[in-house]
């Protein structure tokens, strides 16, 4: 498992993390699953972050530089790179749910994410639901589509 180190460095390189059985039925950083579903469960903030790393990671695979403050300051999160950082702790929780991982000095960051869990997915609010069984092929409250 990785960790999100004490602080932050100024600057990382963010890198694809390629899973083909997520991206076979993943959804892309800038799609509505990801900001009708995920939003609910990762929060604003973690799910912008996702949506410019995840976009990069798309455009650049091999890796990109990326200057954290810049990034930081871009979102509204402040100059801050510390662990009680608003950046570092979006950061964690995009780790904690096994969309980014450290990889030494770089950042492996998902090209897509799957679909929620059934759990995750109880408790999104109505209309995130409806999306999230549309998006999924799930008839509500069921099994998966054929």
């Amino acid at each position: 498992m990785s960790v999100t180190p004490i602080t932050l460095p100024t600057a990382v390189t963010v890198r694809s993390w390629i899973d083909p059985v997520v991206e076979a039925r993943g959804f892309l950083p800038e799609s509505r699953y990801v900001e009708s579903c995920w939003l609910g469960v990762l929060g604003p903030t973690a799910t912008w972050l996702y949506r410019r790393l995840g976009t990069l990671a798309n455009e650049e695979p091999a890796g990109s530089p990326v200057d954290l403050v810049d990034l930081s300051v871009s979102l509204g999160l402040g100059e801050g790179l510390g662990r009680n950082s608003h950046l570092a702790k979006a950061l964690g929780r995009l780790a904690r749910f096994g969309i980014v991982r450290w990889e030494g000095e770089a950042l492996a960051v998902r090209r897509q994410l799957a679909p929620l869990s059934q759990r995750l997915a109880s408790h999104l609010s109505w209309t995130a639901r409806q999306v999230h069984d549309e998006l999924t092929g799930r008839a509500p409250d069921g099994p998966r589509a054929a």
